[in-house]
């Protein structure tokens, strides 16, 4: 028993002296080897370390301003945050976050110009009664939407008479007959009277509801849209002239966000084809860019935006037309 006890206490005391001398002892640490400076050999006799490495980057490397951090980040967000909104804007139907009530204004102030300066005398009607029609369906369109625009726009109290009897203006001036230019001459006076800020009245009630089909002859848009890419693609040729033509590029977008939409409604020839509505959607997306593009004045977003819509009008025409 007492030859156990003493065991015991021997082993006690040498694991705490080992303890104490691991303790004490200090640790030994790995040194890591370094590559070392490379050196080269110098034939101008300028010591290596000067000539292979700057003594001071800012100073002997970089050439002019240094890049304005803050800034280049702020533009990087604003770009951000218009590419959102215009996202947002195609994924809303409502038309005031499709096309803008001033756009709407000043094509329909346009499309009066015109019909003023062809509807004069019978012989100038029956020599240009295709570029009557015309108006008269663009204005057809640009008074349906009047009637549901869900924004302060002008006209709207009388948009349901006025797309009724433009769109039988259209209908008269399909041909260069003379009940066709009276009819028209009468509709080119209510037309001058609206611009003006009078009323227009109509002998018979208007529909309750649009025929889009009838409302918006989709040969004749195709017409519009065509005049508005064209326009586009000199205005975004270079970028001098995207710069002095921002309201005329804005405006013409507008439009064709206006017209992308109207294509693709229900009830308009091939509405329920999933790909032709794609092809519209595409168009009325690149038409959304293209404005917001032009809000910042961004040309280069611009020249791609009007090359997509370029392209989903040739896409669309490949398989519809």
């Amino acid at each position: 028993m007492k030859l156990a006890f003493t065991l015991l206490l021997l082993c006690f005391f040498s694991g705490n002296a080992i303890f104490a001398q691991e303790k004490s002892a200090p640790k030994k640490v790995r040194r890591v080897k370094r590559v070392k400076r490379p050196m080269f050999d110098q034939t101008d006799g300028t010591p290596a370390d000067e000539s292979i490495f700057f003594r001071d980057v800012y100073a002997e490397a970089i050439v002019g301003q240094r890049p304005d951090a803050m800034a280049l980040a702020q533009n990087a967000n604003n770009k951000s945050t218009e590419a959102a909104k215009a996202s947002a804007s195609t994924a809303n139907n409502s038309w005031s976050a499709i096309v803008d009530a001033a756009s709407i204004e000043d094509e329909v102030k346009a499309q009066q110009q015109k019909v003023s300066k062809l509807v004069t005398t019978p012989v100038v009607f029956q020599t240009k009664y295709d570029e009557v029609n015309l108006s008269f369906e663009i204005l057809s369109m640009l008074f349906s939407v009047i009637s549901q625009y869900d924004g302060d726009i002008r006209w709207s109290e009388h948009a349901p008479a006025a797309q009724m009897l433009f769109q039988k203006a259209a209908v008269s001036s399909r041909t260069g007959a003379v009940a066709g230019f009276r009819y028209c001459n009468t509709r080119k006076e209510d037309l001058q009277e609206l611009v003006r800020g009078g009323s227009i009245v109509a002998t018979e009630p208007a529909p309750e509801t649009i025929d889009w089909s009838e409302a918006a002859d989709r040969s004749r848009l195709m017409v519009r849209l065509e005049e508005a890419n064209e326009n586009l693609k000199r205005f975004t040729a270079n970028e001098t002239a995207f710069t002095s033509a921002v309201g005329e590029i804005s405006h013409e977008a507008n439009m064709i966000a206006l017209m992308a939409r109207v294509i693709i409604l229900e009830g308009m020839p091939e509405a329920e084809e999933d790909d032709y509505v794609a092809y519209g959607q595409t168009m009325l997306d690149a038409a959304a860019e293209l404005k917001s593009s032009v809000k910042l004045g961004d040309f280069n977003r611009a020249s791609n935006a009007t090359n997509l819509i370029g392209q989903s009008c040739a896409d669309c025409h490949a398989d519809w037309r």
